[in-house]
Formats: C-alpha cells, sequence, structure tokens
C-alpha cells in the first residue's frame, strides 16, 4: 500500500470557497520521475512532464492534480528549498495544474504499484468532486471527475 501523498505545491488561484460550477474536468496525472534523472537534472524533467501534462487540458476550465513519485536520493540532494522553489516556478506558470503531490520513494514503483496509484488518483477525484457537489457547486453539462492520466 502507499503512502498517503503529501500535497507539496497548490496553485494559488484555486483558492476560491464561494460555491462555484465546474465548467472543466477533475483530472489527474501520475508522473514516476525515472531512476537516470539525478538532482542536477531534476528541474529540468520537472518543468517539460508538467508543461506536457499542462498542454493537454481540454479547456482553461479544467483541474489537474499531479503526483510525482521521485527517489528520495534525488530529493535529499536538493534539499526542501530547492524542491519548493523548483515545484512552485514550474506550477506558476500552468494555470491548469491545481496541485503538485510528491512522495518520496526508496526505489522505482513496479507496474502493479503504479496500477494501484491510479486507482488512489481515481479515489481522490471521486472525493474532490463530490466535495464539490456538498458545497454546492455543480459540475457543468457532461463533465464529470476525469480519470487518471499515465
Amino acid at each position: 500500500m502507499l503512502s498517503q501523498p503529501v500535497t507539496f505545491c497548490e496553485n494559488l488561484r484555486f483558492r476560491v470557497f464561494n460555491p462555484i460550477m465546474i465548467q472543466g474536468q477533475f483530472r489527474s496525472s501520475i508522473l514516476q520521475v525515472p531512476a537516470e534523472v539525478t538532482a542536477l537534472k531534476f528541474r529540468g524533467y520537472l518543468r517539460r512532464e508538467i508543461e506536457a501534462v499542462q498542454a493537454t487540458a481540454q479547456s482553461a476550465e479544467d483541474i489537474i492534480v499531479v503526483r510525482v513519485f521521485v527517489l528520495e536520493k534525488v530529493l535529499f540532494g536538493l534539499g526542501g528549498r530547492k524542491v519548493d522553489s523548483i515545484v512552485q516556478g514550474v506550477v506558476g506558470k500552468c494555470p491548469n495544474i491545481q496541485r503538485v503531490e510528491l512522495e518520496a520513494l526508496l526505489r522505482p514503483l513496479t507496474a502493479e504499484e503504479m496500477q494501484e496509484a491510479a486507482a488512489d488518483a481515481q479515489a481522490t477525484l471521486q472525493a474532490l468532486s463530490e466535495r464539490v457537489m456538498a458545497s454546492g457547486g455543480k459540475l457543468g453539462p457532461n463533465r464529470e471527475a476525469g480519470g487518471a492520466d499515465r
């Protein structure tokens, strides 16, 4: 079982607490940083991948949550402040990315663990959708919580 991810960086443009109608889709993207990506290459890798996820947004109203699995040695090699700076810099340029969740790993995930992560992401999207509905908001016509991208 994977541990619960920690929300590492949230896009502050989404901090609206009024009931709203969501016109776009909730989507989740799961990224696993390859083992060959070092601390020095992490910024460029993350930027390219997050921008690629941003490019999949079908409208300005889409809301995307990105879960990034990365080896601990990369995060420790950079330090907390540097990782925070890298993630905030990337997210600040991607208006549809609501938040990035980093999960540190001792070893890369197996295919089965990636499937489990995708199922967890889908459950998170469903819970987020239910929270929107419970707060008085509603999903736009023909819009639902979208699936997890891999």
